[in-house]
Protein backbone atom coordinates (compact mmCIF):
# COMPACT_ATOMS: atom_id res chain seq x y z
CA UNK A 1 0.00 0.00 0.00
CA UNK A 2 1.20 3.25 -1.04
CA UNK A 3 0.57 5.46 1.88
CA UNK A 4 0.04 9.37 1.97
CA UNK A 5 2.05 11.37 4.38
CA UNK A 6 0.99 14.96 5.12
CA UNK A 7 1.32 17.73 7.87
CA UNK A 8 -1.78 17.23 10.55
CA UNK A 9 -4.47 19.76 10.04
CA UNK A 10 -7.11 21.01 12.05
CA UNK A 11 -9.60 18.90 10.48
CA UNK A 12 -7.61 15.60 11.09
CA UNK A 13 -7.16 15.86 14.93
CA UNK A 14 -10.86 14.13 15.71
CA UNK A 15 -9.59 10.75 14.10
CA UNK A 16 -6.29 11.23 15.23
CA UNK A 17 -7.73 11.71 18.84
CA UNK A 18 -9.58 8.28 18.32
CA UNK A 19 -6.10 6.69 16.68
CA UNK A 20 -4.39 7.59 19.95
CA UNK A 21 -6.61 6.24 22.28
CA UNK A 22 -5.60 2.75 20.99
CA UNK A 23 -2.76 3.40 22.12
CA UNK A 24 -0.80 1.92 25.76
CA UNK A 25 -0.22 5.17 26.66
CA UNK A 26 -2.24 8.23 24.47
CA UNK A 27 -2.11 11.60 23.87
CA UNK A 28 -5.01 13.30 24.78
CA UNK A 29 -7.52 15.48 22.39
CA UNK A 30 -6.44 18.21 23.77
CA UNK A 31 -2.47 17.81 23.93
CA UNK A 32 -2.96 16.95 19.86
CA UNK A 33 -4.89 20.17 19.67
CA UNK A 34 -2.22 22.18 21.71
CA UNK A 35 0.85 20.55 19.73
CA UNK A 36 -0.80 21.16 16.29
CA UNK A 37 -1.32 24.94 17.27
CA UNK A 38 2.61 25.18 18.37
CA UNK A 39 2.81 23.67 15.08
CA UNK A 40 0.86 26.46 13.22
CA UNK A 41 1.97 28.51 15.02
CA UNK A 42 5.81 28.37 14.00
CA UNK A 43 6.67 26.58 16.90
CA UNK A 44 8.91 23.24 17.50
CA UNK A 45 5.75 20.82 17.07
CA UNK A 46 5.79 18.96 13.86
CA UNK A 47 2.68 16.72 13.26
CA UNK A 48 2.40 14.37 10.65
CA UNK A 49 -0.71 11.71 9.49
CA UNK A 50 -0.73 9.00 7.01
CA UNK A 51 -3.58 7.99 4.88
CA UNK A 52 -3.95 6.10 1.40
CA UNK A 53 -5.78 8.31 -1.13
CA UNK A 54 -9.33 8.99 -0.90
CA UNK A 55 -9.57 7.45 2.96
CA UNK A 56 -9.26 8.78 6.46
CA UNK A 57 -6.22 9.28 7.91
CA UNK A 58 -4.53 6.18 9.98
CA UNK A 59 -1.72 6.79 11.64
CA UNK A 60 0.17 10.16 13.36
CA UNK A 61 3.65 11.39 14.02
CA UNK A 62 4.61 14.34 16.38
CA UNK A 63 8.11 15.72 16.86
CA UNK A 64 9.94 18.36 18.60
CA UNK A 65 12.56 20.14 16.37
CA UNK A 66 14.57 22.29 18.15
CA UNK A 67 18.51 22.72 17.68
CA UNK A 68 19.02 20.59 14.89
CA UNK A 69 17.52 17.45 16.98
CA UNK A 70 14.06 15.95 16.08
CA UNK A 71 12.17 14.14 18.96
CA UNK A 72 9.27 11.65 18.15
CA UNK A 73 6.63 11.89 20.61
CA UNK A 74 4.41 9.33 19.59
CA UNK A 75 3.67 7.46 16.49
CA UNK A 76 0.70 5.88 16.72
CA UNK A 77 -1.35 3.91 13.74
CA UNK A 78 -4.83 2.61 13.80
CA UNK A 79 -4.95 -0.87 14.68
CA UNK A 80 -6.54 -1.83 11.28
CA UNK A 81 -3.52 -0.48 9.71
CA UNK A 82 -1.14 -1.87 11.74
CA UNK A 83 1.77 -3.98 9.94
CA UNK A 84 0.47 -2.85 6.53
CA UNK A 85 3.47 0.06 6.35
CA UNK A 86 1.78 2.84 7.41
CA UNK A 87 4.16 3.31 10.69
CA UNK A 88 7.16 2.98 8.34
CA UNK A 89 6.08 5.43 6.12
CA UNK A 90 5.17 8.26 8.51
CA UNK A 91 8.73 7.28 10.19
CA UNK A 92 10.35 7.28 6.75
CA UNK A 93 8.80 10.54 5.26
CA UNK A 94 8.01 12.86 8.79
CA UNK A 95 12.23 12.31 8.95
CA UNK A 96 12.61 13.50 5.42
CA UNK A 97 10.60 16.97 6.00
CA UNK A 98 12.63 16.98 9.44
CA UNK A 99 16.14 16.73 7.83
CA UNK A 100 14.45 19.16 5.05
CA UNK A 101 14.13 21.76 7.99
CA UNK A 102 17.68 21.40 9.54
CA UNK A 103 17.22 18.43 11.80
CA UNK A 104 20.52 15.88 12.10
CA UNK A 105 19.88 13.52 14.43
CA UNK A 106 16.60 12.08 15.69
CA UNK A 107 15.91 10.37 19.26
CA UNK A 108 12.64 8.48 20.91
CA UNK A 109 12.05 6.65 23.42
CA UNK A 110 9.91 3.32 23.81
CA UNK A 111 8.40 1.22 25.82
CA UNK A 112 11.04 -1.49 26.68
CA UNK A 113 8.03 -4.09 25.97
CA UNK A 114 7.20 -2.92 23.12
CA UNK A 115 9.31 -5.50 20.75
CA UNK A 116 6.93 -4.33 17.39
CA UNK A 117 7.74 -0.52 17.85
CA UNK A 118 11.44 -1.50 18.20
CA UNK A 119 11.84 -3.81 15.28
CA UNK A 120 10.08 -1.11 13.33
CA UNK A 121 12.67 2.07 15.08
CA UNK A 122 15.96 -1.02 14.33
CA UNK A 123 14.64 -1.05 10.30
CA UNK A 124 14.53 2.24 10.31
CA UNK A 125 18.39 3.03 11.46
CA UNK A 126 17.96 3.61 15.10
CA UNK A 127 20.13 1.96 17.27
CA UNK A 128 19.52 1.83 21.61
CA UNK A 129 21.94 3.97 23.48
CA UNK A 130 20.46 3.81 26.90
CA UNK A 131 17.36 3.07 29.52
CA UNK A 132 15.31 5.54 31.78
CA UNK A 133 14.27 3.24 34.30
CA UNK A 134 10.64 3.08 35.31
CA UNK A 135 9.84 6.16 32.71
CA UNK A 136 6.85 4.52 31.53
CA UNK A 137 3.52 4.67 33.92
CA UNK A 138 0.36 1.79 33.65
CA UNK A 139 1.94 -0.06 34.37
CA UNK A 140 5.54 1.48 35.10
CA UNK A 141 8.23 0.37 32.56
CA UNK A 142 11.88 1.06 31.26
CA UNK A 143 11.91 3.68 28.44
CA UNK A 144 14.48 2.22 25.70
CA UNK A 145 16.40 5.73 24.62
CA UNK A 146 17.23 5.13 20.56
CA UNK A 147 18.75 7.55 18.13
CA UNK A 148 20.02 7.56 15.06
CA UNK A 149 21.96 10.64 12.37
CA UNK A 150 19.17 12.19 9.71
Amino acid sequence: MEYFIRPMERADLEICGQIEQSAGDPWSLAQLTEELENQQAGGASRLFVAQLPGQPVVGLAAWQLAAGEASLYTLTVSPTARRTGAGSALLRESMEALRGEGAETAFLEVRASNAGAIALYEQAGFVADGRRPRFYQNPTEDAVLMHRAL
